[in-house]
């Protein structure tokens, strides 16, 4: 058996929790293709509690860094996965590249479309493996519902999709790690890039590439976020409200609908109208299907979520399963990380590669940019950097 490959971890905020989550189901089905060699965090007690939390889980302690610079300089890992807040992901991504490490970014891959193209070109540059960390995807229920729509066509030609989230759910500024997620510059736009880099992967990996986006943005939050890391005292200023229609080139129409501070019972839903029947997502709006979902034919019948997944896996090769569920895992974070690692001593490319993780930043970046124009705009124009109105300040900013 080879040796396991040396991983380290940049950034031990909360998403690492369930990053060790999936280490921990894959490490108990026998898997020891990994291992954890460094916790990175500017917070030493962070990374030293993440750094006992996978010594738990596999024997031996991780170092612990405080600084990325001396992280790579001490060469202890292979590859580095990406946790840190969205205006580092950039700079973290292609030192590591830089210093011969392959990555794994945390979704959105870049807080801009060409801080995004940078890191791609960087792991280009040095041969190594760059994937976007996606896993709602990866869930049975999205696998199964994803087949359900775009293979088997269960309810025939897909016309419409209608997804909408109300609630009155202001972000609470008292906590760090919600301070930076009100601030564009920080986080590079709100919902529609955070929540919603998963509800944009999943349109085109259902749908194929968007054609034209317009999308209407609101900010009703009005507070000033006070001590914003780098920044100091700002206005809250990402959208805490959206319209959208997005149009796909096979014909689908796509409306989206968010807001966190309207009044009343928070309401939600997600429906998938086709030829032959109708699609309810459950649950979680903008992460299709992980809640699980049912299927309403025409002709009266239904479909549960259980029995969608029984029909899907039963479809599947065993080889087709073991690459989509290694070892029976049904871990979404774990799945990503055995993709990872396996893309690394295949060399091949991980299902969620940098170019993936980058057209669905680009599908989010479309609605900001149709909002800041007040028109419509094509996806393909903000992919290529045509339109970059919305991101401009961003990239200047930040030197990007």
């Amino acid at each position: 058996m080879s040796e396991p490959t040396k991983v380290a971890y940049i950034g031990c905020g909360g998403i690492t929790g369930a990053h060790l989550k999936g280490f921990a189901d894959l490490h108990g089905r026998g898997w020891r293709g990994m291992a954890v060699t460094a916790c990175c965090d500017l917070n030493q007690a962070s990374a030293a509690q993440r750094a006992q939390e996978f010594a738990d889980v596999q024997g031996s302690p991780p170092q612990v860094f405080t600084n990325v610079e001396a992280l790579l300089a001490a060469d202890v890992a292979e590859a580095a996965i990406i946790t840190v807040p969205h205006w580092l992901h950039h700079s973290v991504a292609i030192a590591a590249l830089k210093a011969g490490l392959h990555v794994m970014v945390e979704k959105p891959i870049g807080i801009t479309v060409k801080a995004s193209k940078k890191i791609i070109a960087a792991g280009k540059k040095a041969g190594r493996v760059v994937a976007t960390a996606e896993q709602v995807r990866r869930l049975p229920s999205c696998r199964a519902f994803r087949w359900a729509i775009a293979e088997k066509k269960m309810i025939g030609e897909v016309r419409a999709v209608h997804t909408s989230q109300v609630m009155n759910n202001p972000l609470d500024l008292s906590k760090p790690a919600m301070r930076w997620r009100a601030v564009k510059l920080l986080t590079g736009g709100g919902m529609i890039m955070d929540s919603g880099a998963h509800y944009a992967d999943m349109m085109q990996h259902m749908f194929g590439e968007p054609d034209t986006v317009y999308c209407v943005t609101r900010n009703h939050d009005g507070r000033i976020v006070e001590n914003a890391p780098t920044l100091g005292n700002v206005p809250a200023d990402v959208e805490t409200a959206w319209h959208a229609m997005i149009h796909f080139h096979s014909g689908i129409d796509v409306v989206w609908l968010y807001s966190r501070h309207y009044y009343g019972a928070p309401a939600q839903v997600a429906q998938y109208f086709g030829t032959h029947g109708t699609i309810r997502s459950d649950k979680i709006a903008f992460h299709p299907f992980q809640g699980g979902g049912t299927i309403f034919f025409a002709d009266g019948r239904e479909m549960n979520t259980e029995q969608v997944v029984a029909e899907y896996m039963a479809s599947l090769s065993a080889d087709q399963k073991e690459r989509l569920f290694p070892l029976g895992c049904e871990n979404a974070f774990g799945i990503q990380t055995w993709d990872f690692i396996e893309a690394i001593r295949q060399k091949r490319p991980p299902e969620m590669d940098g170019e993936a993780g980058l057209r669905a930043k680009t599908l989010s970046e479309a609605c900001f940019e149709s909002a800041e124009a007040g028109k419509p705009v094509k996806y393909a124009d903000v992919l290529s950097g045509r339109t970059r109105a919305f991101q401009k300040p961003i990239d200047a900013h930040w030197g990007i």
